[in-house]
C-alpha cells in the first residue's frame, strides 16, 4: 500500500492512498470479523460464526466499501504518527476514489492548526481589564423573589392590578360588526412591565368587563392581534382575576420549600447561596468577555489568522445541527427558512457562518497568545472549564477574584510587556 502526504493551500494536507485489490484481499478477513461482532447467525454465538457464511451475508458493494474504509483509515493513521509534528486538526474531507485495473486510489485533505501572524511586537502592550464581582441587594432580592413566584399561591382579586394574573377573552369582529375570530390571553406582571399599554387599558378592571378597542396592528400588542385579518374592532372580556399571593421565606418556609437535607436552612444561608451563585455567573461571563476583549484588541495591534473555509464550514454544519435540536428536528428548520425570504434567509445563514469564522479565529488566537506568554495548555477530557481563560487572565492581571470573597476593584493593568519586565526583575 503506498501512501503520500503533500502540503497544499489554506492550512491542510492532501493524503493519497494506492492499494491493490490483492492487499483489499489480505484485509478482507479482518473487516469480516468487524461484521461478524454485530451479526447474529443461527447455531454461533456473535463474533463466532465461520467468515464464510459472515460474507455469504453481507452485500458485496458494502463489503468493498468497507474494505476501502479500513484500508484508508489504516494508512492515514499511520501517515499522521509518522509525521506528528504536524498539528492536524478536524476530520478529513473531499475524499476522491479513482480505480484503474487492479487499483485504487484514494484522495482526501486534512486540515492543519492554522498559522497565527504576529506583526511586531505591538500586541505586547494590550492592556487586560482586572475584573471586578459584586452581586448588590437589588439581585439578591430579585432572585428571593424569583423563588416565591415559584411556590406562589393565587386567590380571587376583585380587579386588575401589578400584582394580579388575569384571563383575558379575545373576541375579533369586522368592519360590519361580524364575529370573524375568538381565542384569550394572559396579563400579569411581565405585561405590565414591559409595555404601559396594559396599565393603561386594563388597570382597576373587575371579572366580567369588558373593554371594546379599536382595532390597530401598529398600536396592538402581538398577542392581542388577529391570526385571521381583517379585524376592525376587538372586544376583550375579563374572566378571572387571581392575586399573586407570595410565600414569606422564614426559615421553617425554606426548610419546606428545599428539604432539611438542603444545602440552605435559613433565610440568611439562602441569601448567602444566592449570592455565591450570582458571583459564580457573573466570574463565568465577566472572565469570558474579559478575555474575547482582549483578543479582539491584540487582533487589532497585529495578530491575525486565515482559517481555512473547510473548517470554518464544518463549524457552520455543527451550528446548523444545533439549531435542528433545538428547534425540534429537520423538518421545523425547513418550515421556519420556507417562512423567511429567500433574501433574510440567506442573511440568516450568513450570519451563521460570520459567526462561526470568527469563533474560530478567536479560538486560535486565543491559544497562540497563551502559547507565546507561556501558558501551558493540555488538551485533556479533565481540563477544567476556561482553563486558558484563566491562566492567561492570573498571567496578565494577577490573582482570579473569588465568589467567596469578591475583589475589591483592580487599581492597575498589567500588559503583556509589563508582566515581561517584572520578571527580568
Amino acid at each position: 500500500m503506498e501512501r503520500k502526504l503533500t502540503p497544499s493551500q489554506n492550512s491542510n494536507y492532501q493524503l493519497t492512498v494506492t492499494f491493490t485489490n490483492e492487499e483489499k484481499l489480505a484485509h478482507k478477513p479482518h473487516v469480516l470479523e468487524h461484521f461478524a461482532k454485530d451479526m447474529n447467525l443461527p447455531g454461533f454465538r456473535p463474533g463466532h460464526a465461520p467468515l464464510a457464511m459472515v460474507e455469504a451475508k453481507v452485500d458485496a458493494g458494502y463489503l468493498d466499501m468497507a474494505l476501502n474504509e479500513h484500508l484508508i483509515n489504516k494508512a492515514m493513521h499511520e501517515m499522521l504518527n509518522e509525521n506528528a509534528e504536524i498539528k492536524f486538526i478536524g476530520e478529513p474531507y473531499g475524499f476522491e476514489t479513482k480505480s484503474e485495473g487492479d487499483q485504487t486510489t484514494v484522495t482526501f485533505f486534512i486540515d492543519t492548526y492554522p498559522e497565527v501572524q504576529v506583526s511586531g511586537k505591538k500586541w505586547e502592550s494590550v492592556k487586560m481589564d482586572a475584573l471586578t464581582l459584586e452581586a448588590n441587594e437589588k439581585e439578591v432580592e430579585d432572585a428571593l423573589l424569583n423563588i416565591q413566584k415559584n411556590y406562589a399561591d393565587y386567590k380571587d382579586a376583585e380587579a386588575i392590578a401589578l400584582n394580579t394574573i388575569s384571563k383575558l377573552g379575545l373576541e375579533f369582529f369586522d368592519a360590519e360588526g361580524q364575529s370573524i375570530e375568538k381565542g384569550t390571553t394572559y396579563l400579569g406582571e411581565t405585561e405590565f412591565a414591559e409595555d404601559k399599554f396594559w396599565e393603561k387599558t386594563f388597570k382597576g378592571a373587575k371579572k366580567s368587563d369588558t373593554i371594546e378597542l379599536k382595532y390597530d396592528e401598529k398600536k396592538l400588542p402581538e398577542v392581542l392581534k388577529s391570526k385571521k385579518g381583517g379585524a376592525a374592532k376587538l372586544v376583550v372580556t375579563v374572566q378571572d382575576v387571581k392575586e399573586i399571593v407570595l410565600p414569606e421565606l422564614t426559615d421553617e418556609m425554606i426548610v419546606k420549600l428545599f428539604g432539611k437535607d438542603a444545602e440552605v436552612k435559613t433565610n440568611a444561608e439562602l441569601r448567602a447561596y444566592i449570592q455565591k451563585e450570582i458571583l459564580k455567573q457573573k466570574f463565568e461571563s465577566g472572565l469570558v468577555n474579559t478575555v474575547e476583549k482582549y483578543v479582539n484588541d491584540v487582533r487589532a495591534a497585529g495578530i491575525s489568522i486565515l482559517v481555512p473555509k473547510t473548517m470554518v464550514d464544518q463549524e457552520v454544519a455543527v451550528r446548523v445541527q444545533n439549531l435542528k435540536e433545538r428547534m425540534g428536528g429537520e423538518d421545523r428548520v425547513q418550515q421556519y427558512f420556507k417562512q423567511l425570504w429567500e433574501e433574510k434567509a440567506r442573511e440568516f445563514l450568513d450570519g451563521i457562518t460570520t459567526a462561526a469564522k470568527e469563533s474560530l479565529e478567536k479560538f486560535f488566537i486565543l491559544n497562540e497568545v497563551a502559547r507565546l506568554l507561556g501558558v501551558e495548555i493540555n488538551w485533556s477530557a479533565e481540563q477544567e472549564p476556561l482553563f486558558v481563560e484563566k491562566q492567561l487572565y492570573t498571567k496578565l492581571v494577577g490573582e482570579l477574584p473569588t465568589v467567596d470573597a469578591p475583589a475589591k476593584k483592580a487599581s492597575a493593568k498589567r500588559t503583556t510587556k509589563a508582566k515581561k519586565e517584572e520578571k527580568s526583575e
